[in-house]
């Protein structure tokens, strides 16, 4: 089965999303700790985000069910 344009877009926003916050991830050994929860707060923010792209790609998937 073909996915939707929208269900593609937001598996590309989930695996960018998700490529963000590892990178960051590898970057949180070096930093001061006021840069680490700075970035913290971002990869957090990011985490929802993916959250957010997940529940939406559970509803459309349930709808084509």
């Amino acid at each position: 089965m073909e996915l939707s344009t929208e269900m593609r877009k937001l598996l590309h926003d989930i695996d960018s999303k998700t490529s963000s916050i590892k990178s960051a991830a590898k970057l949180l050994r070096e930093c001061e700790p006021q840069e680490r929860k700075e970035m913290l707060t971002l990869m957090k923010a990011a985490a929802q985000e993916v959250m957010d792209c997940l529940t939406e790609l559970e509803n459309l998937s349930a709808r084509q069910i």
